[in-house]
């Protein structure tokens, strides 16, 4: 079973040249000659395409098994890259993915800052606390009197405004959907309106900002509000903040959306909704439900969605009748690793479960054992997310799309997949890649003392040579 469940990893997700072919270093390049004569006119034109050929992918338990010369002498110059700072800070580990076999090891078990690939651990002890098929439902609810009605959190915070798209996973559910439901439901019960658009926002309640988050991640967009109800166009990017209450701006949608739908209701646009808490049998008028968890924990891992993840781990941690608190979820990450994975986490603090607040201290060797546990068929739940697109794929998907894109990179384009890691002065990359010979790895890499300004581009683009060498290795 382990050598099928390596190849559905790989194969999850990926482009569909890379579902039937294998992909080798010609491979990513091959479309050079047919656009010689074009001049990139972006980032994307110039990143090495994938060519799709005509050896299939074999089983990936069947490949040469590497020695740790080999791959040692295959990343040594790579390795030694003045940008990742002092060789004191530069922790690797590599290791064979089915055998758990370490292969290179550097500094592994220094208590290093990992930044996002912490999401790595918190997504194991998610899917232990959530089974992958779970889904969260929105509903919309009778309200303590027939001119209420109420709209309930139900843990999706990737919500339309308009229609939803049954194929999605952001926007699966629809506010206008949900309203069209409700002013359906509630002409047949004989309600004219004027109506007024409440709030429940009892499940798994908690803060919206983590106490350890400074004002500056969130008020910058590198974090959105950890919420159990919002819209998909209200997530966080950069310099692109969520708003201050995303489930207000549910509630304005939905009050606009049954405006359309010919229901009157109370209050302006802008108004506030009142929040309530309804009882667990109050009347259903609406409800819709999300994408599985696995395929939005996926989504959460590829973008590094820091609040999707923290509300993530605290449904998790509720499922499990854990309190909700950021320390208490910290520590059930940790005892699932331990219980659940037979993870020795000596050494690990945990400060949240995204990975942005300061005080988080990983070893890499955890990162790589967390990565073997998803990849070698023991626990299929973690390896379900990873193959369903939770390791984004080099140069193509998610926050790798802008990376690998020179041509030392092109051996890993297409092939190796991985979550990153970014904080001032931090940069890590975790993931899987094929060798040559068909054999996967895993790898988990970190340099927390880096230098500033453009030095974060050059140690980005090391670990990545790293990663290449990794690709091309007959080991």
């Amino acid at each position: 079973m382990a050598p099928l469940a390596l190849s559905a990893l790989l194969l999850a997700g990926a482009p569909g040249a890379l579902a039937t072919s294998a992909v080798t270093e010609d491979a990513a390049t091959a479309t050079a000659t047919a656009t010689a004569t074009a001049t990139p006119t972006s980032q994307a034109d110039a990143r090495p395409k994938i060519r799709g050929l005509t050896s299939p992918l074999g089983q990936v338990a069947d490949g040469v098994t590497p020695s740790a010369a080999s791959v040692t002498e295959a990343v040594s110059d790579e390795l030694a890259s003045d940008w990742l700072g002092p060789a004191d800070r530069r922790a690797v580990e590599i290791r064979d993915a089915l055998t758990g076999e370490v292969l290179v090891e550097r500094n592994a078990d220094l208590r290093v800052t990992p930044a996002s690939t912490t999401k790595l651990l918190s997504a194991a002890a998610i899917v232990t606390g959530l089974p992958p098929e779970t889904t969260f439902t929105t509903r919309v609810v009778a309200g303590a009197s027939p001119q209420e009605v109420v709209v309930v959190a139900g843990g999706d915070m990737l919500l339309a405004r308009g229609e939803g798209d049954p194929e999605a996973v952001a926007g699966r559910v629809g506010v206008a959907d949900l309203a069209s439901q409700a002013a359906r439901a509630l002409q047949e019960q004989g309600v004219t309106g004027p109506v007024s658009v409440q709030l429940d926002l009892d499940h798994v309640a908690g803060p919206d900002v983590l106490d350890s988050w400074t004002d500056f991640w969130v008020s910058e967009g590198y974090t959105g509000r950890v919420v159990q109800l919002g819209l998909a166009e209200d997530v966080a990017l950069p310099q692109a903040p969520s708003p201050a209450d995303p489930p207000q701006e549910v509630a304005r949608a939905f009050r606009a959306a049954l405006e359309e739908r010919g229901v009157e209701v109370t209050g302006s646009a802008k108004a506030e909704a009142e929040v309530v808490s309804v009882p667990a049998d109050a009347a259903e008028l609406a409800s819709g439900t999300s994408a599985p968890l696995r395929d939005v924990l996926a989504l959460a891992l590829a973008t590094s969605d820091n609040a999707m993840v923290e509300q993530l781990a605290r449904q998790a941690a509720a499922a499990q009748g854990r309190p909700v608190d950021r320390s208490s979820v910290s520590t059930w990450i940790l005892g699932v690793l331990e219980s659940g994975y037979a993870i020795d986490t000596t050494g690990v603090e945990l400060a949240d479960a995204s990975g942005l607040s300061e005080g988080t201290r990983i070893p890499v060797s955890v990162v790589a054992d967390v990565l073997v546990a998803g990849a070698d068929g023991s626990h299929p739940a973690l390896q379900s997310v990873l193959a369903a697109g939770g390791l984004p794929i080099a140069g193509l998907t998610g926050t790798l799309e802008e990376r690998f894109h020179l041509p030392v990179h092109d051996a890993a384009v297409g092939n190796a997949r991985a979550k990153t890691g970014s904080l001032p002065n931090v940069t890590s990359l975790a993931g899987t890649v094929v060798t040559e010979d068909g054999r996967l790895l895993v790898y988990a890499m970190t340099a927390d003392r880096i230098g500033e300004d453009g030095a974060v581009l050059e140690a980005r683009s090391s670990l990545d040579e790293v990663v290449a060498q990794l690709a091309r290795c007959g080991c």
